[in-house]
């Protein structure tokens, strides 16, 4: 019954992916990226799991194995048909509509901001190699999160520049967007971030990337994205590239230099290694054991995500006990999946989050109403001309593939803190048009 009903989410899920980013081409920008990343990790992946390994692995390691229990799998998808019903009705109701969305002109932006916006994320990944301790050429031979472990480490400073550097999106999309005056700094700004990439061996230099270029495309095209068949097709393939690369390189190569080893055992093995601990299932396996721990162990972290949002100003030591913990934190100390110098690198995934907040009734009422959240961002998008609408585009991709996740602090400090850069930088347009208006003389 179970299989019938993953595969019924998963052609929905296709269905409604197709008429927002084939037919409607991103007219509703943030949920068309929300479902490009939702479906496949949410809705077709468990059809695969079923198949590869015959469901979700449980990554907390007090239980080993497949989770077994069919209320853990009912609850799941009780939660994604929710999603996606809302997702087909919204998308009905737009179809209705007769007036297409306003677009707006893109915002002005002064000619100061962006190299001042250049300099602060050339600042944070000065921080960061300060906050390590290591000199670069230390950090280039360092395993990652090695200067952890060092006496010279600062937490502050990383906390810092991890802030500083995720105003990548949107330096990237003001960028790009104006690359015919920004195209060397657009470069410059891209090998920047590469060489953090190279010292940190972080990955979301490349997500701020995607989402400051996809965002800038995105705008530039009239607020239209059109994928062709060659495009897919070369999307794909670069996918799969990507994906089983780690096959390529453990298998194939060290067979032809070794001649030794079976190497389509060897292959299938790491293949399944893939499709159940590598970083595409992690967001359906973690998300499912985050599910299991409420249902069958009521573990649960009460309004974990309204205190960690609303209080998103106040740090937790100085918000007198209503400001919990990192939620990716404190669910990797349950399933014991992390040390005091890497907490919260386990987060609980999309469904996580709310489960764990509301439990998993609440959770599946919250997590329906979600997409409408989304329509209310896509309407910031397209009748916004402001600073908004540039953080919100522009972070899109990012957040999207953060919050699924499960960190939803990443996912939205991170728009938050952006959105304050971008209007202290304002400020000074707004005191001297304000001079300027208030020294104009008056007549009775």
């Amino acid at each position: 019954m179970i299989e019938t009903i993953e595969i019924g989410a998963a052609l929905l899920g296709m269905y409604l992916l197709f008429r927002e980013v084939f037919i409607q081409r991103f007219a509703n920008f943030i949920t068309s990226i929300f479902l490009l990343c939702y479906v496949p990790l949410f809705c077709v992946y468990p059809v695969i799991a079923k198949l590869a390994v015959g469901g979700a692995i449980s990554i907390n390691t007090n239980v080993n194995g497949v989770l077994g229990d069919l209320n853990v799998y009912i609850v799941y998808q009780l939660a994604n048909f929710g999603i996606l019903v809302m997702c087909f009705l919204l998308q009905q109701m737009g179809s209705r509509r007769h007036a297409p969305y306003s677009s707006p002109k893109p915002p002005n932006v002064a000619a100061y901001e962006v190299p001042f916006l250049v300099l602060m994320l050339c600042a944070g990944v000065l921080v960061y190699i300060q906050s390590t301790g290591l000199t670069v050429a230390e950090l280039l031979v360092a395993s990652r999160f090695e200067w952890f472990q060092n006496d010279d480490y600062s937490s502050i400073f990383s906390v810092v520049a991890s802030y500083l550097i995720a105003l990548a999106p949107v330096v990237i999309y003001l960028l790009a967007k104006e690359k015919k005056r920004y195209l060397l700094l657009l470069v410059l700004v891209i090998g920047m971030l590469v060489f953090y990439g190279v010292l940190s061996k972080d990955r979301k230099w490349v997500i701020f990337i995607a989402s400051g270029l996809l965002a800038a495309i995105y705008v530039s095209s009239g607020r239209r994205l059109i994928i062709k068949a060659k495009g897919v097709i070369a999307l794909t393939i670069f996918a799969l590239v990507l994906a089983f690369w780690q096959i390529a390189r453990g298998v194939i190569f060290s067979a032809l230099i070794t001649g030794g080893g079976d190497v389509v055992s060897d292959a299938k093995e790491l293949a399944i290694r893939l499709l159940t601990e590598g970083d595409f299932p992690y967001y359906y396996n973690a998300s499912m054991t985050a599910i299991q721990m409420n249902v069958n162990e009521d573990y649960s972290i009460p309004f974990g995500l309204v205190s960690r949002q609303l209080l998103f100003f106040l740090p937790v030591d100085y918000s007198l006990g209503l400001k919990i913990e990192d939620i990716s934190a404190l669910f990797s100390d349950a399933i014991m999946a992390g040390d005091e110098i890497r907490r919260g690198n386990m987060p609980p995934g999309f469904f996580g989050l709310f489960v764990l907040s509301f439990g998993w009734f609440g959770g599946i009422i919250l997590l329906s109403l979600f997409p409408i959240l989304l329509k209310m961002l896509d309407n910031v998008v397209h009748r916004s001309s402001g600073i908004s609408q540039i953080v919100i585009v522009s972070h899109a991709l990012s957040t999207v593939l953060l919050l699924l996740r499960g960190d939803d602090s990443s996912a939205t400090y991170f728009i938050i803190f952006s959105i304050i850069v971008l209007y202290l930088l304002r400020l000074p347009r707004a005191i001297a048009a304000y001079a300027r208006h208030s020294s104009k003389p008056t007549f009775a």
